[in-house]
């Protein structure tokens, strides 16, 4: 029997559509890890051109074992998300994306980094063995916001749709 032929006995034994829902929770850590970002930046009026000079994160971490590692970690979340809110764009165009491989894709790279500031709020309070915290995707979560607030700022107009790019900026700027 093919898998179609089984599952139209199915829903003829059924007497209408299968459905089947499965919800996962998983137990919630009594703790959890918090962070704040602020970004400076410079946009340049003629052209809309975004430049971020700066970079500062805040992270609640509990006791961190390996400074490396943790903000190594940070690091490579904020670049993520400066990408994220900068440059990548994984807009469908007629149902099909245009960026069909990664050299086609714009990736943020050591040229458009900013100053980097991490600043770790340690304390012996976290859930994991010994109270630290996790620290996993937390970095690249508020990257954009920040950076998106600095622009309305220097230049007052709010950019709701990421990439934020010069495009959108000049032409907010002109209406």
């Amino acid at each position: 029997m093919t898998c179609s032929e089984m599952l139209g006995h199915a829903i003829a034994q059924h007497g209408g559509a299968l459905t089947h829902l499965s919800v996962y929770e998983p137990a919630r850590a009594p703790i959890t890890s918090f962070a704040v970002q602020v970004a400076e930046v410079a946009v340049d009026p003629a052209t809309g051109q975004v430049k971020v000079n700066k970079l500062t994160t805040v992270h609640d971490s509990g006791t961190v074992l390996n400074h490396l590692s943790y903000t190594g970690q940070i690091d490579g979340g904020i670049i993520n998300g400066l990408g994220f809110a900068l440059m990548e764009d994984n807009s469908l165009i007629d149902g099909t994306m245009p960026t069909v491989n990664l050299g086609e894709f714009k990736m943020a790279n050591i040229a458009d980094l900013p100053k980097l500031t991490t600043v770790l709020m340690e304390s012996p309070a976290g859930p994991i063995p010994y109270q630290g915290k996790a620290i996993a995707e937390i970095p690249n979560v508020p990257t954009a916001a920040a950076i998106a607030n600095a622009v309305q700022d220097a230049c007052g107009v709010r950019i709701l749709d990421l990439p934020i790019t010069a495009e959108k900026v000049y032409g907010a700027l002109k209406n």
